[in-house]
């Protein structure tokens, strides 16, 4: 895994914009104002760097996981609170 990881910040920025709002980072995907297609294509972008065991619980948790929950999974090195890998 490579050292560089991005902050929160840097890695939603392509969803919610330059203004994180903390509400909207721990918001379910499902109900991101953004909509499922581009939710979904911007998971299918990262999901180029993600282990097959994080892709499952993403897909597992669409409904209950967020933001935060996605950066964690992809990140666990960050000191970031959210679901563990399983």
């Amino acid at each position: 895994m490579s050292t560089d990881v991005p902050s929160f910040e840097d890695f939603v920025r392509p969803l919610l914009g330059d203004t994180v709002d903390p509400v909207l980072a721990a918001t379910p995907l499902n109900r991101l104002r953004a909509g499922d297609y581009a939710v979904l294509a911007w998971l299918d972008d990262v999901q180029s760097r993600c282990p097959a065991h994080v892709e499952a619980a993403l897909v597992a948790q669409w409904d209950t996981a967020s933001l935060r929950d996605v950066y964690t999974l992809l990140h666990a090195d960050a000191d970031t609170p959210g679901v563990q890998p399983s």
